[in-house]
C-alpha cells in the first residue's frame, strides 16, 4: 500500500462559523486551515477529521439538480485510503478466496474494452470493471467498507467549498488523469489519460492534484463507487448522512471524480470532473474503480 497514512490535513479549514455557506468563514481554499490533523492507524490510509464541510453545489450547469443544494455536513472521524485500490492489491482478495474476479477485456464485447483484468504489468494500476457489490465485497474482505458520499467528498474537497482537490483552479493533465484535450475524432481514446490512453498509476499526479488531506487521484483516473444509492439532492443531510435507505428508480450507486476520459470541456458543461458532481455507477467497466474506508 502506498503512503504513510499520516493524514495530514494541509489546508483544510475547518472553521466554518455558524455553519451557514456563504457567510464568510468557510476558507478560501488558500490552505491556511485550523482543523486539527489526526493520525491513522490503518495501513495506506489517510484520517479525515471529525467536523463539519461544505457539501454539493447550487448547481454547475448538466443535470444540476443532483448536486443541490450546497450546505454545510457533519461529518465524525473516518479514515480512508490514500489511493484508489489496484489491480495488484485486488488481485491478492481474489486468491484467497475472498473476491470474485473483475470483468476481462473480450473483443466481443464493446462494453469490455480497456478491463484490462489478467493482463501483464497491471499490478500497480488502479482495479476497474468491477460492481459496487464486489468493490464492497473487497472493502469488507479489509474490515472496511465503500465511503459514504459524505465522506468522500470531504476526503476530496476539504471544508472551504473548492471545487477540484486542488483548489478552483480548471482540471488540467497538470493536476489529473484526464484527457488532454476535448475529446473528438475517430480515436479519442489517443488522448485519453493524459495521452497515454488508460488510467495512470495512482499518485502520478501527486502532490499537486492531492486532496487537502493528501488523498491522491480523487478527480480523474477512474471513477469511483460510493455506498449511497444515488437520488435528486437532499437538503438538510445534518450528521454523517448515508443516503437514501433503498434504491431509486434506476437503483445505481453514487459514482465520484470522473475519469481518465473526461476532459476540461466536459466540466465546463456542468459535470464529471467537480467534486460535487454526483453520476450514476455500480455496473462496472474500465472507467470505474473505488477506495475503502473505515468509519469510528
Amino acid at each position: 500500500m502506498q503512503g504513510d497514512g499520516d493524514g495530514d490535513p494541509g489546508d483544510a479549514d475547518g472553521d466554518l462559523g455558524d455553519g451557514a455557506p456563504g457567510d464568510g468563514d468557510l476558507g478560501d481554499g488558500d490552505g491556511d486551515g485550523h482543523e486539527p490533523p489526526c493520525e491513522s492507524m490503518h495501513e495506506g490510509m489517510i484520517c479525515i477529521p471529525a467536523g463539519p464541510f461544505i457539501m454539493g453545489s447550487n448547481g454547475l450547469g448538466f443535470l444540476e439538480e443532483r448536486e443541490i443544494p450546497e450546505q454545510v455536513v457533519y461529518l465524525s472521524q473516518f479514515h480512508i485510503d490514500r489511493h484508489e485500490v489496484t489491480f495488484g492489491e485486488y488481485r491478492l482478495c481474489v486468491e484467497a478466496g475472498k473476491c470474485s474476479p473483475p470483468a476481462a477485456e473480450d473483443p466481443n464485447n464493446d462494453l469490455t474494452f480497456g478491463c484490462r483484468w489478467g493482463n501483464e504489468g497491471i499490478d500497480t494500476y488502479p482495479v476497474a470493471c468491477v460492481d459496487w457489490l464486489q468493490a464492497l465485497e473487497y472493502c469488507n474482505a479489509r474490515g472496511a467498507e465503500l465511503p459514504t458520499e459524505a465522506q468522500w467528498e470531504k476526503a476530496g474537497r476539504g471544508t472551504d467549498g473548492r471545487d477540484y482537490a486542488w483548489g478552483n483552479e480548471a482540471p488540467t493533465c497538470f493536476y489529473a488523469s484526464m484527457a488532454s484535450e476535448p475529446v473528438w475524432g475517430e480515436e479519442p481514446f489517443e488522448l485519453w489519460g493524459c495521452g497515454t490512453g488508460m488510467p495512470e498509476r495512482p499518485g502520478s499526479h501527486s502532490p499537486q492534484g492531492d486532496s487537502p488531506y493528501g488523498v491522491q487521484d480523487m478527480v480523474g483516473n477512474v471513477g469511483e463507487i460510493t455506498a449511497d444509492w444515488l437520488a435528486p439532492g437532499q437538503p438538510n443531510l445534518g450528521t454523517d448522512p448515508t443516503g437514501p435507505d433503498s434504491p431509486g428508480s434506476g437503483s445505481f450507486k453514487v459514482w465520484k471524480g470522473g475519469t481518465y476520459i473526461s476532459s476540461q470541456l466536459d466540466d465546463a458543461s456542468g459535470g464529471y470532473l467537480h467534486l460535487a458532481w454526483r453520476a450514476q455507477g455500480g455496473a462496472g467497466g474500465p472507467g470505474t474503480g473505488f477506495r475503502c474506508a473505515v468509519s469510528e
